[in-house]
């Protein structure tokens, strides 16, 4: 993780990396990571290899977790319509594929939520319907679960009576102490 340093050794370090005006020039379509080395203070942007269009389409409104050596993507928008797919970014192989999954994945969404707890990911919310027609779009407050080490997807179900968040999208979302936080939206 970063360490944090004084801001006398903050302000000595605004240098600009060659690669630095190419990267931000491109960043809405091309991945990056930032490395956090614990005893630099000068953090520099690597671009990441780009995610082949028959591996999973451009997008924009979806989730990222990290888990294990993986970072997953989940849904969001092409501009065209929105998306459930599940992308899965290798990090020591630094490659790009889909997640194998298996049960029922949440209906198409974007501006929802994902976090990870214990050996799952949770996907809360967001907006569905079709973006090209502009039938059935509406917020949800619905709850899904994909396992990373069974990669099943099962939906969370609750009592009719049982007290529910209000549906939303573009919330925010953490876990923390074994419960699951949602705020705003």
């Amino acid at each position: 993780m970063a360490h944090s340093s004084s801001p006398s050794q903050q302000h000595h370090h605004h240098r600009q990396s060659p690669d630095a005006a190419s990267a931000s020039d491109s960043l809405s379509t091309n991945s990056l990571t930032l490395d956090f080395g614990p005893f630099e203070t000068v953090h520099l942007w690597r671009k990441m290899p780009e995610c082949d269009i028959f591996v999973g389409a451009p997008r924009s409104k979806h989730t990222v977790v990290a888990y294990s050596d993986a970072v997953y993507v989940f849904g969001g928008d092409n501009g065209k319509s929105m998306l459930n797919d599940l992308l899965r970014f290798d990090v020591k192989e630094k490659s790009w594929g889909r997640a194998f999954s298996t049960g029922t994945a949440p209906p198409p969404r974007y501006h929802h939520s994902a976090v990870v707890y214990e050996n799952s990911m949770f996907v809360f919310g967001g907006y569905t319907g079709d973006i090209h027609t502009n039938l059935h779009l509406r917020n949800r407050n619905d709850l899904f679960q994909y396992s990373f080490s069974t990669t099943q997807w099962n939906e969370w179900k609750f009592a009719p009576n049982a007290p529910k968040p209000q549906p939303r999208s573009a919330h925010g979302a953490a876990v923390h102490d074994g419960k699951l936080y949602i705020f705003a939206g």
